[in-house]
């Protein structure tokens, strides 16, 4: 019952630092809501392994993988919706057949990305897809801001060579 008590505490009380944190990472109200409540279910089911180390601290990398793994699962279903259209700035508006070439051409973009090794993908989608800056998907993935750059040079130049050559 103590334990109860103690975690619904930590929760008050750090609730709002978890949930920017979040916010930060995935720049999306509602994702970062959800992963901040991800965040404390799994902080009460590894209570027992907590090993008395400082709570934020512990919070904070329990939220960065709860981010992570959300990451990894949703780059597998990146999928087109409506909104990724509509987001896209233009300044005439397209018809319906330049909507349509231009959907096409943006899921080939991300099919190509899949072709790429692991950390190039990562970069590219934070990068291009998610609209992190290069010290954020440094900070993500803790990588330099030097590998950040050269994996998104190599990644974009390979994407670039394979929707030009087809395949």
């Amino acid at each position: 019952m103590e334990e109860k008590k103690d975690l619904e505490s930590i929760y008050r009380y750090y609730f709002n630092d978890i949930y920017q944190y979040l916010f930060y990472l995935s720049r999306h109200p509602q994702i970062a809501e959800d992963l901040t409540q991800e965040t404390f279910y799994r902080a009460y089911l590894y209570l027992e392994s907590y090993k008395g180390e400082k709570v934020k601290p512990w919070l904070l990398r329990v939220a960065k993988n709860a981010f992570i793994d959300w990451y990894r699962k949703e780059k597998r279903h990146v999928s087109l919706e409506p909104t990724v259209l509509e987001s896209i700035p233009n300044k005439e508006q397209r018809g319906p057949e330049e909507v349509y070439l231009l959907a096409e051409k943006i899921e080939g973009w991300v099919e190509r990305v899949k072709d790429l090794p692991p950390k190039q993908q990562q970069v590219l989608l934070l990068c291009d897809y998610y609209d992190f800056t290069y010290q954020e998907i440094a900070d993500v993935l803790h990588l330099t801001l030097a590998d950040v750059k050269t994996s998104l040079f190599r990644g974009r130049k390979k994407v670039k060579e394979l929707m030009e050559g087809g395949d």
